[in-house]
């Protein structure tokens, strides 16, 4: 009773004192006051009879939106900032203040689509860039993803971090030797020892690694497979390959010439019309589907008979350096294949290539080039005296070393290891659905108890003045029990010269069911100095590598001093 009759008296206040709202300032300072004590009802009843006075100002349009976006009127929102963009189109606070109301209403492609926008009104803020690569990925644009990752490291060259970022993008577009090279890129650079090296040796390790191909990489079917190529691919499949262990080839050629229009990238396929066109006799056809014996499995039987069958070819053809070189790479597979397993019991029935029969072979064709034989041995021969040299004149390191290094790798990892990998991941499994910077903070309780908190004056650039900073976030899913969170908080450039004191943090715990919160970035008591900040967001008691979920930027602008 008391609320209804304080809010009749603001209202009876107003009408009595209407003459005095007359101008725009005025209108605006009303309906904040009326917002700030929580009857946004008749916040939104000042800003309406102020708009039929000045239906063209804009500020309470942008207003208006505001108080709409803090009391789930979602679309009413987005027009009052759409007309203010309308008439001012490089208004970066409202393209802010849209883009935030996009993304806690789950529209997705629309927030991409307006980031977008405030990269061409802000395109030396690198921070913008960084996102945008990252909700892309979300969506699997990863092409442009890679480019807003390349726009970013060109405004941030010194960043070395976001550097093994576009050398993920890259691979996941199938830019192999583009991932390499930025990779190479920072290992030149990085201090030895740091976590930056080990986050770049772990990510080239994953490239020459056997367990991930790049996020573009179709392993069977060709990327433009329509459902009736799949669909004809997969029935005459099975009867190519009955066809093909038969021996019948002559029947298996036109079958698998068949499946590779179908699905030229169909390496099982490959495989078996080379082998079919040497059973036919028909080498020069057959070494064109031909693997390299570089790339040969020694333990893969069909592999392991096509390299070797190719150089039969090779000989046929009189090809005689390429035979040698071959049977070359066949014989020394073979032996490194024999001293790696040699005390390795391997599964039953694994067949390998016969070293006397491809010294045989060996011995036929050297007869032809001898003197390219000879160069071939040389610089082998040389090449493993180097090596042994190289060995022999570096001391085996004492075994308290060697301890101490194992020992090492097993302390707790600085955050920075696992921020190098989170600038390129992508959150399909994430806590954070998403974590909004902002100014200020309002908490908005439905009529079911339950609360949301809602970002004021969004952005990702902050003056030199600013206060606290808030950090918005809402989970993915709603707390299922007492959830400790905590954000921490660097200058990203000292982070990555190794300084481990956080210039901002904070705690917090989700309660069970709730689904939105923030962190408080309390202003340093020297004040934000100027540059880029990068805020690691933790789930758990401990603050590590090992707990880190996400992460957010935002970046600290002088203000302009007046002279």
């Amino acid at each position: 009773m008391l609320l209804l009759t304080l809010v009749a008296g603001i209202v009876s206040s107003v009408s009595a004192n209407d003459s005095t709202l007359r101008s725009e300032g005025q209108v605006a300072q009303h309906a904040k006051a009326a917002w700030e004590q929580g009857t946004i009802d008749l916040a939104l009843d000042i800003l309406n009879q102020g708009l039929q006075d000045h239906p063209h100002a804009l500020t309470l349009h942008q207003l208006r939106g505001d108080m709409l976006a803090t009391s789930r009127h979602t679309e009413a929102a987005l027009q009052s900032y759409d007309t203010v963009l309308a008439q001012l189109p490089a208004a970066l606070n409202v393209r802010w203040a849209k883009w935030s109301v996009l993304v806690r209403s789950g529209q997705v492609e629309e927030a991409v689509t307006e980031l977008q926008r405030i990269a061409g009104i802000d395109p030396r803020n690198p921070l913008i860039f960084l996102r945008l690569a990252r909700e892309l990925r979300k969506l699997d644009r990863l092409e442009d993803a890679f480019e807003a990752y390349k726009n970013a490291v060109a405004l941030g060259p010194d960043m070395l971090n976001w550097r093994l970022a576009l050398a993920r993008a890259r691979f996941d577009i199938l830019d192999y030797e583009g991932a390499e090279r930025d990779v190479q890129f920072v290992l030149e650079r990085v201090t030895p020892g740091s976590p930056l090296e080990l986050s770049a040796r772990n990510l080239l390790s994953l490239f020459f690694g056997s367990t991930e191909r790049g996020r573009r990489f179709a392993p069977v079917m060709t990327p433009d497979a329509n459902p009736t190529q799949l669909k004809d691919w997969s029935m005459i499949r099975a009867e190519g390959y009955r066809l093909f262990e038969a021996g019948r080839f002559q029947e298996a050629e036109p079958v698998y010439r068949e499946l590779l229009r179908l699905n030229p990238m169909d390496p099982l396929a490959n495989q078996h019309l080379s082998l079919i066109l040497m059973g036919l006799g028909r080498c020069k056809e057959a070494l064109a589907f031909s693997q390299p014996a570089a790339e040969f499995d020694p333990t893969d039987e069909e592999h392991t008979t096509t390299a070797f069958r190719m150089g039969q070819c090779l000989v046929e053809l009189g090809r005689w350096e390429e035979a040698y070189m071959q049977f070359k790479t066949l014989y020394n597979a073979t032996l490194e294949f024999e001293k790696s397993t040699r005390e390795v019991q391997l599964p039953s029935g694994t067949r390998i290539l016969n070293k006397a029969m491809l010294t045989q072979w060996l011995d036929k064709v050297r007869s032809h080039v001898p003197e390219f034989a000879k160069e071939v041995e040389a610089e082998a021969e040389a090449a493993a005296a180097a090596a042994k040299r190289e060995a022999e004149a570096t001391p085996a390191p004492p075994e308290v070393e060697l301890a101490a290094k194992a020992i090492e790798h097993l302390k707790p990892q600085n955050t920075l290891d696992a921020a190098a990998s989170l600038v390129g991941r992508d959150a399909d499994f994430a806590w954070f659905r998403f974590v909004i910077p902002a100014q200020r903070v309002m908490r908005d309780d439905s009529p079911t108890g339950a609360h949301d908190y809602i970002p004021l004056d969004p952005s990702i650039s902050f003056p030199d003045s600013q206060q606290d900073i808030y950090l918005v976030f809402g989970l993915v899913t709603a707390s299922y029990d007492e959830v400790p969170l905590a954000a921490r908080c660097f200058k990203e450039q000292a982070e990555l010269a190794g300084t481990h004191t956080a210039v901002a943090q904070d705690r917090l715990i989700m309660s069970t069911n709730d689904q939105s919160g923030y962190f408080v970035l309390q202003r340093p008591s020297s004040g934000w100095t100027p540059g880029l900040y990068r805020c690691g967001l933790f789930a758990g008691e401990e603050t590590s590598a090992y707990t880190q979920v996400d992460e957010v930027r935002f970046r600290i602008i002088e203000t302009s001093r007046p002279s």
